[in-house]
């Protein structure tokens, strides 16, 4: 298992408290639990998806650094043993995909097949826990990398992607109907939007995103009306921004109208051990604990209250593959339960 050093740590807690003094909105202070580190996952990478399905965090493809490319593992952590297991691989090698849950079953959509910035993918799939089964489905309209996926009702809604080289922007939204299997073009997104960390809430999406363009970093949310088939932009600062967080392509990081946006890497400084929320009831801002290290590129879910996270790599930009650790989060009451958050 892969050592915390004191001085990352004194580090982290510095960049941390530095955003807070740039963030005096925020008053609210952060009830003083730990995060835990528990079992090393067996296959540490970046770029995978992850969802939560029968209380179990599914981490979902990924890449890995240089010729490896993208991955086609399955892996799953149960909290109640603190163990990880294999189970179906993905039927394509896809890094980035987009990521949702319905009725149980988990829904893969696109991804890039060599893990980064080389071939996108329209392939779809669904995962049924029941079986250790994977369904292939009507592809996507257009191949697409970076997206973000989210349940709201009988549909799914995939929006946010990459496109490569020329890096013009994909505004695009699709809705997915699983009963149909069939596609339908929506309105088109404000800005462009990747690395996406979302959630939805009394029927809108909240999508807080990293990078508008190529190393642009995003600020404000976007937020989108599923009634009415509106995309607007909120203009709320952040108490950072960061793009490659430890939350994007999670189908599972909400609890209630809180979501969760984890580490990353701002623009001006090293991956961040900063862990904030977005209340999505209230629209507003609000700081967790943060967490051991600074950390950016892998994926989380919640399972009874309590974030789970895994993979991607540290502050230092070298160690690509050596996130091992699985770290957990138990919420605090006083964040499940706060009406403003931060103020």
């Amino acid at each position: 298992m892969y050592t915390i050093k004191t001085a990352f740590f004194a580090l982290s807690t510095t960049v941390c408290l530095t955003a807070l003094i740039n963030a005096p909105a925020l008053t609210q202070q952060a009830d003083a639990h730990k995060w835990k580190i528990l079992a090393d996952i067996p296959d540490p990478q970046i770029g995978f998806g992850s969802a939560v399905a029968g209380a179990r965090l599914h981490i979902l493809g990924g890449a890995r650094g240089g010729a490896a490319g993208a991955t086609n593992a399955h892996q799953v952590y149960d909290p109640a043993t603190n163990t990880w297991t294999k189970k179906a691989p993905i039927p394509e090698r896809l890094g980035w995909p987009a990521v949702a849950v319905y009725k149980g079953k988990i829904y893969v959509f696109g991804g890039d097949r060599q893990g980064i910035d080389a071939v996108q993918s329209d392939r779809a799939f669904a995962y049924d826990p029941g079986n250790d089964r994977w369904q292939e489905l009507k592809p996507l309209p257009a191949p697409r990398s970076y997206a973000a996926a989210a349940t709201v009702g009988e549909y799914i809604y995939i929006f946010g992607a990459r496109t490569l080289r020329r890096d013009t922007l994909d505004l695009s939204t699709w809705r997915y109907d699983p009963r149909k299997n069939t596609y339908n073009r929506l309105a088109d997104m404000p800005e462009g939007a990747r690395f996406i960390t979302q959630a939805p809430y009394d029927g809108f999406i909240y999508c807080i995103h990293g990078e508008t363009a190529n190393e642009i970093y995003a600020d404000g949310v976007l937020k989108y009306d599923t009634r009415k088939n509106v995309w607007t932009k909120l203009d709320i600062p952040r108490v950072n921004k960061t793009k490659w967080t430890l939350s994007q392509h999670s189908a599972s990081i909400f609890i209630g109208s809180k979501v969760f946006i984890l580490g990353g890497k701002p623009p001006e400084a090293r991956r961040t051990p900063m862990a904030t929320y977005f209340d999505m009831a209230t629209e507003t801002f609000g700081v967790a604990d943060p967490m051991p290290t600074g950390r950016c590129c892998g994926g989380a879910g919640i399972i009874n209250g309590t974030i789970y996270l895994a993979g991607g790599f540290w502050e230092r930009v070298s160690d690509v593959t050596e996130c091992r650790e699985t770290w957990a989060y138990s919420i605090p009451k006083s964040i499940l339960d706060s009406k403003c958050c931060g103020n």
